[in-house]
């Protein structure tokens, strides 16, 4: 059986435009909802992304006050770092008499008889600040180590200036003097004159130089 439209056509158009604007509101509402949804979404993201932020912010304060507070201690390393160093360096660049003598000990000649020895170290030598040299002054020239003693000829004084010249430590061997006197007492028997010599010696300079001290900010 045929479906028979009762209705005007003015009402049927009314009808399919209420339709139309039914499903343009539903639309719009599902579009509404939608944005808010993606707005609560990324409010969400927002919050989240800030409070990480802010806990990073107060780790970051955190570790520079923890790093302020130990700040002391640091420089408390570095200066023992710096005077460990210092005195590692003061030790390997001191003088060793005591090897100097031993060395003298098995070089010296068995009929040369020392009478003094006197050893200085030149401030080049020493730990410190380097002097500044004084404008027009002439340096004098001093010998580090002097040898004083006697023997029985001049050649036994050469002999001793040529084995003193083996020792590593020592340069610049000369003879400052060297006389004959008469016979002692201890060899009236032989009749052999004793000679009176002075040989100095100047202590060979490090192949690195001695530290600086600085302690309290100055220079020792």
């Amino acid at each position: 059986m045929k479906r028979i439209d009762l209705l005007p056509p003015e009402q049927r158009v009314k009808a399919s435009r209420e339709r139309g604007l039914l499903w343009a509101i539903l639309i719009l509402v599902a579009i509404v909802v939608a944005l808010g949804l993606v707005y609560v979404w990324q409010n969400s993201q927002v919050t989240d992304k800030q409070a990480e932020l802010d806990g990073l912010t107060a780790e970051v304060a955190a570790v520079q006050q923890q790093a302020a507070a130990l700040a002391p201690y640091a420089q408390i390393q570095t200066q023992r770092k710096a005077m460990t160093q210092t005195a590692q360096g003061i030790y390997y660049s001191r003088v060793q008499w005591s090897t100097i003598l031993q060395e003298i000990s098995l070089v010296i000649p068995e009929n040369v008889r020392l009478q003094n020895l006197t050893g200085t170290v030149p401030a080049a030598m020493l730990p410190g600040p380097a002097t500044p040299p004084v404008a027009g002054a002439v340096a004098a020239a001093t010998p580090d180590v002097t040898f004083t003693g006697t023997t029985y000829t001049h050649k036994d004084v050469a002999e001793f200036m040529t084995r003193l010249g083996l020792i590593p430590q020592l340069s610049h061997v000369q003879l400052a003097s060297s006389a004959g006197a008469a016979a002692t007492s201890e060899n009236a028997t032989t009749g052999t004159p004793t000679v009176t010599f002075i040989v100095t010696a100047s202590l060979r300079p490090y192949l690195t130089p001695p530290p600086a001290t600085v302690i309290g900010g100055a220079a020792q």
